[in-house]
Protein backbone atom coordinates (compact mmCIF):
# COMPACT_ATOMS: atom_id res chain seq x y z
CA UNK A 1 0.00 0.00 0.00
CA UNK A 2 1.26 3.27 -0.89
CA UNK A 3 2.76 5.94 1.65
CA UNK A 4 1.52 8.73 -0.21
CA UNK A 5 -0.35 9.27 -4.02
CA UNK A 6 1.16 11.44 -6.35
CA UNK A 7 -1.19 13.54 -8.41
CA UNK A 8 -0.95 14.18 -11.88
CA UNK A 9 -0.29 17.18 -13.22
CA UNK A 10 -2.22 18.87 -16.17
CA UNK A 11 0.24 18.09 -18.54
CA UNK A 12 0.24 14.33 -17.95
CA UNK A 13 -3.32 14.24 -18.08
CA UNK A 14 -2.88 14.98 -21.44
CA UNK A 15 0.24 13.18 -22.47
CA UNK A 16 1.94 10.03 -21.24
CA UNK A 17 5.46 12.06 -21.38
CA UNK A 18 4.84 15.31 -21.81
CA UNK A 19 8.02 16.76 -22.68
CA UNK A 20 8.77 20.75 -23.28
CA UNK A 21 8.63 20.35 -26.56
CA UNK A 22 5.26 18.65 -26.75
CA UNK A 23 3.72 21.06 -24.06
CA UNK A 24 5.04 23.75 -26.33
CA UNK A 25 4.06 23.31 -29.91
CA UNK A 26 0.50 21.87 -27.86
CA UNK A 27 -0.43 25.34 -27.15
CA UNK A 28 0.76 26.56 -30.03
CA UNK A 29 -1.23 25.10 -32.26
CA UNK A 30 -4.17 24.67 -30.13
CA UNK A 31 -4.32 28.99 -30.37
CA UNK A 32 -3.63 28.93 -34.35
CA UNK A 33 -6.60 25.98 -34.61
CA UNK A 34 -8.47 28.81 -32.75
CA UNK A 35 -7.52 31.31 -34.70
CA UNK A 36 -8.52 29.49 -37.74
CA UNK A 37 -12.24 28.52 -36.47
CA UNK A 38 -12.74 32.15 -36.05
CA UNK A 39 -11.33 33.03 -39.41
CA UNK A 40 -13.65 30.36 -40.75
CA UNK A 41 -16.43 32.31 -38.91
CA UNK A 42 -15.59 35.25 -40.18
CA UNK A 43 -15.03 34.31 -44.10
CA UNK A 44 -17.84 31.69 -44.32
CA UNK A 45 -20.36 32.25 -41.99
CA UNK A 46 -21.14 35.73 -42.12
CA UNK A 47 -20.05 35.50 -45.97
CA UNK A 48 -18.01 38.95 -45.94
CA UNK A 49 -17.66 40.59 -49.79
CA UNK A 50 -16.96 43.64 -49.32
CA UNK A 51 -13.61 44.11 -50.80
CA UNK A 52 -12.14 46.65 -47.53
CA UNK A 53 -13.51 44.13 -45.37
CA UNK A 54 -11.66 41.08 -47.63
CA UNK A 55 -8.36 43.27 -47.46
CA UNK A 56 -8.56 43.78 -43.48
CA UNK A 57 -8.83 40.02 -43.02
CA UNK A 58 -5.50 39.18 -45.59
CA UNK A 59 -3.58 41.76 -43.37
CA UNK A 60 -4.55 40.02 -40.36
CA UNK A 61 -3.59 36.72 -42.06
CA UNK A 62 0.02 38.12 -42.63
CA UNK A 63 0.47 39.26 -38.86
CA UNK A 64 -0.29 36.22 -37.86
CA UNK A 65 1.77 34.33 -39.65
CA UNK A 66 4.45 36.85 -39.06
CA UNK A 67 3.49 36.47 -35.47
CA UNK A 68 3.64 32.88 -35.68
CA UNK A 69 7.59 32.79 -37.38
CA UNK A 70 8.32 34.96 -34.13
CA UNK A 71 7.00 32.75 -31.82
CA UNK A 72 9.77 29.77 -33.72
CA UNK A 73 12.59 32.60 -33.34
CA UNK A 74 11.54 32.66 -29.83
CA UNK A 75 11.16 28.98 -29.25
CA UNK A 76 15.19 28.30 -29.38
CA UNK A 77 15.68 31.49 -26.64
CA UNK A 78 13.38 29.71 -24.74
CA UNK A 79 15.06 26.59 -24.65
CA UNK A 80 18.33 28.11 -23.52
CA UNK A 81 16.35 29.65 -20.73
CA UNK A 82 14.31 26.11 -19.87
CA UNK A 83 18.05 24.45 -20.15
CA UNK A 84 19.45 26.24 -17.38
CA UNK A 85 16.38 25.40 -15.33
CA UNK A 86 16.92 21.70 -15.66
CA UNK A 87 20.20 22.11 -14.15
CA UNK A 88 18.68 23.97 -10.96
CA UNK A 89 15.93 21.62 -10.81
CA UNK A 90 18.22 18.28 -10.86
CA UNK A 91 20.09 19.76 -8.06
CA UNK A 92 17.45 21.18 -6.48
CA UNK A 93 16.44 17.52 -6.23
CA UNK A 94 19.54 16.12 -4.67
CA UNK A 95 19.04 18.79 -2.23
CA UNK A 96 14.97 17.80 -1.34
CA UNK A 97 15.74 14.35 -1.17
CA UNK A 98 19.36 14.27 1.42
CA UNK A 99 16.75 16.30 3.50
CA UNK A 100 13.90 13.50 3.54
CA UNK A 101 11.50 15.89 1.21
CA UNK A 102 11.04 12.83 -1.15
CA UNK A 103 7.88 14.48 -2.36
CA UNK A 104 9.12 17.85 -2.84
CA UNK A 105 12.45 15.78 -4.84
CA UNK A 106 9.88 14.13 -7.29
CA UNK A 107 8.08 17.21 -8.14
CA UNK A 108 11.86 18.65 -9.30
CA UNK A 109 12.95 15.54 -10.69
CA UNK A 110 9.49 15.55 -12.85
CA UNK A 111 10.01 19.05 -14.14
CA UNK A 112 13.61 18.25 -15.27
CA UNK A 113 13.00 14.84 -17.12
CA UNK A 114 10.11 16.99 -19.06
CA UNK A 115 12.37 19.14 -20.07
CA UNK A 116 15.44 17.32 -20.67
CA UNK A 117 15.41 13.39 -20.67
CA UNK A 118 18.09 11.97 -18.80
CA UNK A 119 18.91 8.48 -17.37
CA UNK A 120 19.96 9.97 -14.56
CA UNK A 121 16.83 12.22 -13.57
CA UNK A 122 14.73 8.73 -14.66
CA UNK A 123 16.22 7.13 -12.16
CA UNK A 124 16.44 9.20 -9.29
CA UNK A 125 12.72 10.22 -9.94
CA UNK A 126 11.96 6.54 -9.80
CA UNK A 127 13.68 6.18 -6.70
CA UNK A 128 11.62 9.18 -4.89
CA UNK A 129 8.66 7.54 -5.76
CA UNK A 130 9.84 4.35 -3.76
CA UNK A 131 10.92 6.08 -0.68
CA UNK A 132 7.88 7.83 -0.74
CA UNK A 133 5.57 4.54 -1.26
CA UNK A 134 3.81 5.34 -4.27
CA UNK A 135 4.03 2.41 -6.30
CA UNK A 136 1.19 2.97 -8.61
CA UNK A 137 2.88 5.48 -10.27
CA UNK A 138 6.13 3.97 -10.15
CA UNK A 139 5.01 1.44 -12.35
CA UNK A 140 3.82 3.53 -14.43
CA UNK A 141 6.83 5.38 -15.08
CA UNK A 142 8.86 1.91 -15.27
CA UNK A 143 6.36 1.35 -18.01
CA UNK A 144 7.51 4.26 -19.68
CA UNK A 145 10.86 3.12 -19.62
CA UNK A 146 9.58 -0.27 -21.50
CA UNK A 147 8.89 2.08 -24.60
CA UNK A 148 11.49 0.90 -27.33
CA UNK A 149 11.94 3.83 -28.48
CA UNK A 150 12.23 5.31 -25.25
CA UNK A 151 14.72 3.12 -24.67
CA UNK A 152 17.11 3.13 -27.27
CA UNK A 153 16.82 6.83 -27.28
CA UNK A 154 17.69 7.48 -22.88
CA UNK A 155 18.89 4.44 -21.42
CA UNK A 156 21.37 3.33 -23.65
CA UNK A 157 24.34 1.90 -21.36
CA UNK A 158 24.14 -1.59 -19.90
CA UNK A 159 24.57 0.57 -16.37
CA UNK A 160 21.47 1.95 -17.12
CA UNK A 161 19.70 -1.22 -18.00
CA UNK A 162 21.22 -2.55 -14.34
CA UNK A 163 19.66 0.40 -12.78
CA UNK A 164 16.40 0.25 -13.64
CA UNK A 165 16.52 -3.30 -12.71
CA UNK A 166 17.80 -2.47 -9.16
CA UNK A 167 14.72 -0.14 -8.94
CA UNK A 168 11.90 -2.60 -10.01
CA UNK A 169 13.76 -5.52 -7.46
CA UNK A 170 13.80 -2.74 -4.75
CA UNK A 171 10.28 -2.16 -5.35
CA UNK A 172 9.11 -5.84 -5.27
CA UNK A 173 11.12 -5.95 -2.26
CA UNK A 174 9.51 -3.12 -0.48
CA UNK A 175 6.39 -4.78 -0.93
CA UNK A 176 7.23 -8.41 0.08
CA UNK A 177 7.08 -9.83 -3.60
CA UNK A 178 10.04 -11.81 -3.10
CA UNK A 179 9.33 -13.86 -6.51
CA UNK A 180 9.34 -10.74 -8.50
CA UNK A 181 12.57 -9.36 -6.74
CA UNK A 182 14.42 -12.30 -7.26
CA UNK A 183 13.64 -12.73 -11.29
CA UNK A 184 14.74 -8.87 -11.99
CA UNK A 185 18.18 -9.58 -8.97
CA UNK A 186 18.82 -12.95 -11.55
CA UNK A 187 19.10 -10.39 -14.52
CA UNK A 188 21.29 -7.91 -12.85
CA UNK A 189 23.67 -10.53 -12.20
CA UNK A 190 23.36 -11.81 -15.73
CA UNK A 191 24.27 -8.29 -16.94
CA UNK A 192 27.12 -7.68 -14.58
CA UNK A 193 29.01 -10.51 -15.75
CA UNK A 194 28.38 -10.05 -19.34
CA UNK A 195 29.35 -6.62 -19.51
CA UNK A 196 31.97 -6.84 -16.53
CA UNK A 197 31.06 -3.34 -15.12
CA UNK A 198 32.91 -1.93 -12.13
CA UNK A 199 31.08 -0.53 -9.05
CA UNK A 200 27.16 0.50 -9.09
CA UNK A 201 27.92 4.29 -8.71
CA UNK A 202 24.83 5.07 -5.89
CA UNK A 203 24.02 6.50 -2.71
CA UNK A 204 22.02 3.70 -1.27
CA UNK A 205 21.89 5.79 2.20
CA UNK A 206 18.25 7.80 0.87
CA UNK A 207 16.56 4.15 0.63
CA UNK A 208 18.19 2.73 3.88
CA UNK A 209 17.00 5.86 5.93
CA UNK A 210 13.48 5.95 4.56
CA UNK A 211 10.52 4.50 6.59
CA UNK A 212 9.52 2.18 3.40
CA UNK A 213 12.73 0.60 3.64
CA UNK A 214 12.77 0.24 7.64
CA UNK A 215 9.35 -1.35 7.21
CA UNK A 216 10.98 -4.33 5.65
CA UNK A 217 12.42 -7.62 7.31
CA UNK A 218 13.18 -10.84 7.25
CA UNK A 219 14.54 -12.77 4.31
CA UNK A 220 13.42 -9.51 1.89
CA UNK A 221 15.61 -6.90 4.08
CA UNK A 222 17.99 -9.65 3.69
CA UNK A 223 17.88 -9.75 -0.11
CA UNK A 224 17.58 -6.07 -0.12
CA UNK A 225 20.78 -5.97 1.81
CA UNK A 226 22.71 -8.30 -0.04
CA UNK A 227 22.07 -6.70 -3.84
CA UNK A 228 23.17 -3.59 -2.22
CA UNK A 229 25.69 -4.80 -1.08
CA UNK A 230 26.41 -6.33 -4.95
CA UNK A 231 26.00 -3.56 -6.37
CA UNK A 232 28.68 -1.70 -4.41
CA UNK A 233 30.70 -4.19 -4.82
CA UNK A 234 31.19 -4.28 -0.65
CA UNK A 235 29.57 -7.55 -0.41
CA UNK A 236 31.68 -10.73 1.21
CA UNK A 237 33.45 -12.86 -1.17
CA UNK A 238 31.28 -16.30 -0.20
CA UNK A 239 28.38 -14.79 0.52
CA UNK A 240 28.79 -13.27 -2.94
CA UNK A 241 29.19 -16.66 -4.70
CA UNK A 242 26.52 -18.03 -2.94
CA UNK A 243 24.24 -14.76 -4.26
CA UNK A 244 25.91 -15.07 -7.82
CA UNK A 245 24.28 -18.85 -7.26
CA UNK A 246 20.81 -17.57 -6.48
CA UNK A 247 20.82 -17.55 -2.54
CA UNK A 248 20.01 -14.10 -2.92
CA UNK A 249 19.10 -14.13 1.11
CA UNK A 250 22.92 -15.81 2.14
CA UNK A 251 23.97 -15.05 5.59
CA UNK A 252 26.64 -17.45 5.16
CA UNK A 253 29.56 -15.14 5.83
CA UNK A 254 28.09 -13.99 9.38
CA UNK A 255 28.02 -17.62 10.49
CA UNK A 256 31.79 -18.63 9.62
CA UNK A 257 32.97 -15.47 11.08
CA UNK A 258 30.71 -16.26 14.35
CA UNK A 259 32.67 -19.93 14.18
CA UNK A 260 36.10 -18.52 14.10
CA UNK A 261 35.71 -16.28 16.89
CA UNK A 262 34.47 -19.38 18.59
CA UNK A 263 37.29 -20.94 17.52
CA UNK A 264 40.16 -18.11 18.74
Amino acid sequence: MALKKIKKNFWEKIFNYPSFNRRFWFALILVLLIFCIILSILLFINKINETSNQIAIINLIIQSATLVLGICATYYALRQLVETRFTGLDEAGMREIKRGHYSRAFEKWREAFYIRPEAGVFTNLCESLLLIGDYDNFDQYIQISQDDRFKKKIFQESSDQITLLYLRAVRHLLVKNQGEAEVQITEIIKITKDNSLLGFGWDFMDLRSSIAYQNVNGECKNIAENLISYLSKTILPNRKKDFEQGNFSSQANEQILENTNQNN
